[in-house]
């Protein structure tokens, strides 16, 4: 299976609880066909956890990628790691993953987050 990971950061825009809605509404934004599959959020202490989960079908390669983006946030501060997976047919996923999280990238650069420079 082939995957794709990204790290974002930004300042407090949005509350945790509302990622969701935030996010639909940027896919919906830029077009694309996201399925919605699923959500867990915890707090521990401090830091608040959510876990999003979208699923996209890729006709090119007859199966479906993962979208998942753990948010973080601790201090009025969130982070947000990009995970994409699957759209693999045989041997070759045809850039299904590498795009699925390069528009998970696009949307939540739109809300406000920034990729983290290494």
């Amino acid at each position: 299976m082939a995957s794709r990971t990204i790290t974002m950061y930004a300042e407090k825009q949005f509350e945790l609880e509302e990622m969701k809605d935030a996010m639909k509404a940027e896919f919906y934004k830029l077009k694309l066909d996201v399925e919605f599959a699923g959500e867990v959020y915890r707090e521990l202490g401090e830091t608040k956890t959510l876990l999003l989960i979208f699923e996209r079908y890729y006709l090119r390669t007859e199966s479906y990628a993962s979208l998942m983006i753990l948010f973080s946030e601790f201090k009025g501060y969130q982070s947000a790691d990009i995970i994409s997976a699957g759209g693999k047919e045989l041997l070759f996923s045809w850039g299904a993953e590498e795009n699925f999280a390069k528009w998970g990238e696009e949307a939540l650069r739109n809300l406000g987050f920034l990729t983290k420079v290494r």
